[in-house]
């Protein structure tokens, strides 16, 4: 870690002494460079005007014996040229060997009274030169600065800048250093601290007392494994609670993985097993009952509630199975012993269906007495034989009851087998309509059937012509003002489903969650006045559930009832 912070940070300062080293060169150099050159001709004009004096005014001494002198004191190439272009002295060359200077354009520039300037390389010597020329009388005076000079002062300032780099450099270096080893010791002691962290360690911490960002990334870890901590212990706790609230529950509660293996189990389901429950065992091996592995692997491939009764599950019992499922994909599974609310629910069928079959005979005796004493000729007077008449449609009513009683029970239980085969919708729909033909004609109602396409379905047709016989029944005791009943199939998801539409005066909303309920009537006195049961409708439902079918209705008042039942397809 040090080492790749050392080269990060190695790599920083160089780029930023380079990039100062660079500015300054480029910019400091240019106007070191500018400044140098302005400097060396601000000199030689102050040179060149005082020795052009001195030409002027000086008759003692040689123009050659000037300008020798003069040279050696401006350390400059002095030059004395007549207006004609003539060079009449030189400090470094013969006069007579060297050309007319006539042409060259500080000479021209000083001709015509002005300061002339120039820079170029000299024919005579083979050197560049700052040449400076100033008028003296009749005479040009020329000083030349070898710029060589100039170019030395600034390899001089180079070579300067170039040590203060390299030293630059090796400050950078020793600072990088440091600057690492400080920075990947602190960074080292976050790594440890998160490692802790990662590790299970929350009571870990980690103290910084400087203000910079690392010492921020620290703090803020800091508060996260305090936080951590504190919710950590908030749940242990709650899991506590919640493992002692679910292992006091009597119902068995077993939570299984995506892979069917046991996550968690209560002190309920060890019971219900008769064996200790291991943890991450296949849960096929804790509980073998095929509706129970069903429902959850239901569940798992649903993403939905699922329940089912799971008969002999453990013994005789018999257990209502829930499966809900988790969100990281898993189960958790409530068994809840149902073995005597079955027992008394048997019991109650079982009492219902004695007591219907042995009341049957009595009511037969009491029905056939009073019809023989009804048909009897003058035994009876008239008030005798109404009383009669009340007796034998009671007793009828009764019969019915009892009849409907037995079925009920039947169908609950599950003792009627179904014989399930398969059945076109559209012919199921035509037997029924042609079996309630008649009752509906005496009822002045129309009964039609819709046109269907050639559905089959599994069904019992029997079971199936009961179910259409009760719920026409009903439409033609209930809905006559409509004069109209209509029968017919549309397919669904699942399965086909069946109508039978009415159109009477419909039934209000509060009474279609409780219309499929056993006794339960809309209008008591109209039903009783009907003949009606009150159980129709709840063997319509058995008969349908038992088909693994459902069973709805809607209705509004004054536009009528539908009656819905669903049946898969074959």
């Amino acid at each position: 870690m040090r080492n790749r912070i050392f080269l990060k940070a190695m790599g920083a300062f160089v780029l930023v002494i380079a990039a100062a080293t660079l500015t300054l060169d480029i910019s400091i150099r240019h106007t070191w460079e500018n400044t140098l050159r302005r400097d060396s001709e601000r000199l030689l004009v102050q040179n060149a005007q005082g020795f052009a004096l001195r030409v002027q005014n000086d008759h003692q001494h040689s123009l050659q014996q000037m300008a020798t002198e003069e040279a050696q004191i401006t350390e400059t190439r002095v030059t004395i040229i007549a207006r004609d272009g003539v060079v009449l002295a030189d400090s470094e060359a013969d006069p007579k060997t060297m050309e007319n200077h006539a042409g060259r354009p500080e000479i021209a520039a000083a001709l015509s009274g002005k300061v002339g300037s120039s820079t170029r390389l000299s024919h005579t010597v083979g050197v560049e030169f700052l040449y400076l020329a100033v008028p003296s009388g009749d005479k040009i005076v020329r000083l030349a600065y070898p710029l060589a000079s100039i170019q030395q002062h600034i390899a001089d300032i180079r070579s300067t800048l170039v040590r203060a780099t390299i030293l630059a450099l090796l400050l950078a270096l020793v600072l990088a250093v440091a600057i690492a080893e400080v920075i990947s010791r602190r960074l080292r002691r976050i790594v440890r601290f998160a490692e802790q962290v990662a590790a299970g360690d929350l009571s870990a911490r980690i103290a910084e007392t400087s203000g910079d960002e690392i010492a921020q990334v620290a703090m803020a870890l800091d508060r996260t494994a305090r936080r951590l901590e504190e919710n950590f212990a908030a749940v242990r706790e709650s899991r506590s609670e919640l493992e002692a609230l679910l292992n006091s529950m009597t119902d068995g509660v077993i939570a299984v993985s995506p892979d069917m293996k046991v996550r968690w189990a209560n002190h309920a389901i060890a019971g219900i097993v008769h064996q200790q429950v291991r943890i991450g065992a296949p849960v096929i091996e804790v509980l073998r009952h095929p509706d129970f592995l069903a429902t959850l692997g239901a569940a798992l491939k649903s993403k939905h509630r699922e329940s089912a009764i799971a008969a002999s599950l453990s013994g005789h019992r018999s257990f209502l199975v829930n499966a809900e499922p988790l969100p990281d994909g898993g189960v958790v599974s409530v068994l809840h012993d149902i073995s005597a609310v079955e027992r008394v629910e048997k019991t109650r069928r079982d009492f219902i269906a004695n007591v219907s079959h042995e009341l049957r005979t009595p009511l037969t005796s009491i029905r056939g007495y009073a019809e023989t004493l009804i048909e009897s000729d003058g035994l009876l007077n008239d008030s005798a034989r109404e009383f009669l008449q009340v007796i034998r449609r009671n007793a009828e009513r009764m019969g019915r009851l009892t009849e409907d009683l037995l079925v009920l029970a039947r169908v609950e239980s599950g003792e009627e087998k179904l014989d399930l085969r398969p059945h076109l919708a559209r012919q199921l729909l035509a037997e029924s309509a042609a079996s309630m033909q008649e009752n509906a004609r005496a009822a002045d109602v129309e009964l039609t059937v819709e046109s269907i396409p050639d559905w089959s379905v599994m069904a019992d047709g029997y079971a199936v012509h009961q179910v259409f016989g009760n719920l026409i029944s009903n439409a033609l005791r209930y809905a006559q003002s409509g004069r109209k009943i209509i029968i017919g199939a549309h397919e669904q998801t699942g399965g086909i489903e069946f109508f039978v539409r009415d159109f009477g005066p419909g039934i209000a909303s509060e009474h279609l969650p409780r219309i499929f309920e056993r006794f339960y009537r809309v209008d008591k006195a109209r039903s009783r006045e009907s003949g009606g049961t009150g159980l129709g409708l709840a063997i319509v439902k058995h008969i349908v559930l038992n088909h693994g079918g459902a069973v709805r209705v809607e209705s509004s008042v004054g536009h009528g009832t539908t009656f819905f039942f669903l049946l898969p397809k074959a």
